[in-house]
């Protein structure tokens, strides 16, 4: 499970970081220095495997009664192409032909 969870986390926490950036003001409510732990609301084996991950760090954690706040993602839209202006081309153009 560690490779898969290890890809999925990665997602999800990326798309996160995409989602306060377009919507800073949902940041604004997680407190200061919180560990924010991710869920999949359809995923329930991903949830065991984070929840147990942070019960083993809050353990070890630095700051003692650090305050956790957990998001619980819904679904993610599909990926969509951000390519813009593309163009099929049979040969190299001659700007990349030249060293």
């Amino acid at each position: 499970m560690n490779s898969l969870f290890d890809e999925k986390y990665d997602e999800l926490f990326t798309e996160f970081n995409y989602y306060v950036a377009e919507h800073p003001e949902f940041s604004e409510r997680i407190p200061h220095d919180a560990l924010v732990v991710l869920l999949d609301k359809n995923d329930p084996a991903f949830n065991g495997e984070n929840l147990r991950r942070v019960m083993s760090y809050l353990q070890h954690d630095d700051v003692p009664g650090r305050a956790v706040v957990y998001i619980q993602i819904g679904r993610l839209a599909p990926v969509r192409s951000r390519l813009r202006n593309i163009r099929l081309m049979t040969r190299a153009p001659q700007v990349a032909l030249v060293s």
